[in-house]
């Protein structure tokens, strides 16, 4: 068997079949591909048994000597060419590949996550192979590299196999909708290079995000320009560069739009709140299902395409309910336009959802995908030909990193009755990632970690504490009045969970560079510690 044949993508007549917006389970079976498979074959319906199954256990994927089987490669193509459907429009893929390197092939990235592109990614951000991903897993990890590089200043431990992760869990849960990335959410390059690679579409709300992903090699096919109040240059740079798909939501932006780029393909957004979200967006985008009318006439008269319907829940989505009721109202409009002569193709389904581990290290997303699958299944079926993508942030996002900020000063403030508080002065604040506490209403657990470079601490006091950010305003407390113990500069301070919308929305205020961290990217065999790690946790803590 030749490199060119195990390379080869699927016969014409398959892609032909594929560009249907309908899940075409005959093709997949014929490349024995059960991840997305087995879900369409579920008879009573329960895709949520199939999202916490052990999908996320490393196979290797590969046949005799770690090579790949032909199986294997056209498997990966064709799922490639699913997720691409969602473009009527073929995919740029570039100059045709070169042969793949049989050193890659036999990597451990490769074996860890059975497809070559991803390989690369790991390979490229120079990824850490380790065992275990979890709190325990990542403190080990972060005091390795204190000792290695004795860092003084804020750092990310980055797991790239948390983003594979929920991207399986993700296709496998919820097929007909594929995701793009709120690159909002958390612009990190390897995070983003690994959803490329894995297939992603993106979402982009301004010409900074439109360029940053172009650059990065992603086809305008792949982006939906996702902002409903776009600026003259954003409009601009996105007809220079081919991005067709965009969002609006008022008779002033189907103005701009005629005058500036006629040639988009618009979506109309609506409200859709659910009112315990985080960040409910409602106040501020979406258009209401009653004024979608008058929208979608002026929209007509000016001779724009209308394409779509999207909404946003909000971030992280409380009442699944919201979406049902989204969808449904989605329907309406698609209703309502199509008697206007519109050619409706795109339903986008937006945010607001989370992604966590269980403590066996499955993703948790069996409820909302279940809700979402049975409101397409009843609005949307799949005769209709409807596209359908979402734009999930957090969900990628949030496990995929660990934040670490070291202590660099202190003072004791004692009070008239003899009573001690302290203070400690941590390399980032409210300023950098902790803007995420003012901003999107996260309250960040913390692990102290000792410095592995002093002796231990004998102190066993504990104090009320005041962790202070580094700039110079006053404002810039992360935690008032929290029980720590004892401190020492050169302590550390370890975040979990701290990839969704923390160095995101960081500024440089007072010089102090919190937009550019350190970063370490590992790819862990284990979303979740092992039961002897935590035990040894429990003890390190006592």
């Amino acid at each position: 068997m030749t490199t060119s044949e195990v390379l080869s993508p699927p016969p014409p007549s398959q892609v032909a079949s594929l560009a249907q917006p309908q899940f075409n389970v005959e093709a997949l079976q014929a490349f024995s591909m059960p991840l997305v498979a087995d879900v369409v074959n579920t008879e009573n319906g329960d895709v949520a048994s199939f999202a916490r199954s052990s999908w996320h256990k490393e196979s290797g994927k590969a046949g005799a000597f770690g090579l790949p089987t032909m199986l294997d490669m056209k498997a990966e193509a064709l799922e490639q060419v699913q997720l691409d459907t969602w473009s009527a429009q073929p995919v740029d893929r570039g100059p045709a590949a070169a042969a793949p390197d049989p050193k890659l092939l036999r990597s451990w990235q490769y074996q860890a996550t059975g497809k070559l592109a991803t390989a690369q990614v790991l390979v490229d951000v120079k990824a850490e192979h380790i065992k275990a991903g979890g709190p325990m897993g990542m403190k080990q990890e972060a005091i390795k590299h204190i000792l290695r590089h004795k860092p003084d200043d804020t750092f990310y431990v980055v797991d790239l196999a948390n983003v594979q992760r929920m991207f399986k869990a993700w296709r496998a849960a919820m097929p007909r909708v594929v995701p793009f990335y709120a690159v909002k959410c958390n612009p990190e390059p390897g995070i983003l290079k690994l959803l490329n690679a894995l297939g992603a579409g993106f979402d982009c709300a301004s010409k900074g995000e439109l360029d940053m992903m172009l650059r990065m090699g992603v086809s305008p096919n792949r982006i939906i320009f996702a902002h409903p109040c776009k600026r003259a240059s954003d409009i601009r740079y996105a007809r220079e560069h081919n991005v067709q798909y965009t969002t609006f939501d008022t008779v002033s932006e189907l103005h701009k739009i005629a005058q500036m780029n006629p040639d988009f393909k618009c979506v109309l957004r609506i409200r859709a709140d659910d009112p315990d979200a985080r960040v409910p967006l409602g106040l501020k985008y979406g258009a209401e299902v009653s004024e979608a009318d008058v929208l979608l006439r002026t929209a007509k008269e000016l001779g724009l395409q209308v394409v779509g319907v999207s909404f946003h829940v909000g971030s992280a989505c409380q009442n699944l309910s919201t979406f049902s009721g989204a969808i449904e109202n989605a329907r309406k409009v698609f209703d309502e336009a199509g008697a206007l002569g519109f050619n409706m193709e795109l339903l986008d389904i937006g945010g607001g959802f989370t992604g966590h581990f269980d403590e066996m290290g499955n993703v948790m997303f069996g409820e909302i995908a279940n809700t979402i699958n049975a409101a397409l299944a009843t609005n949307f079926p799949p005769e209709m030909g409807v596209r359908v993508i979402a734009e999930p942030g957090r969900y990628f996002a949030e496990t995929s990193s660990t934040l670490l900020t070291p202590v660099y000063g202190q003072r004791d403030r004692v009070a008239a009755d003899g009573s001690v508080k302290k203070d400690y002065w941590l390399t980032d604040g409210l300023y950098g990632s902790f803007n995420c506490i003012l901003y999107d209403g996260q309250n960040p657990g913390y692990k102290v970690v000792r410095s592995p470079l002093m002796a231990d601490s004998t102190d066993s006091r504990t104090f009320l504490s005041t962790l202070w950010g580094p700039t110079c305003d006053s404002a810039d407390c992360v935690y008032k009045d929290v029980t720590l113990p004892v401190l020492r500069n050169g302590d550390w301070l370890m975040w979990n969970n701290a990839g969704a919308y923390t160095v995101a929305g960081a500024c440089d205020f007072n010089g102090i560079e919190f937009t550019t961290p350190g970063k370490l990217y590992v790819w862990s065999d284990s979303a979740v510690d092992a039961a002897e790690e935590g035990a040894d946790e429990q003890v390190m803590n006592a």
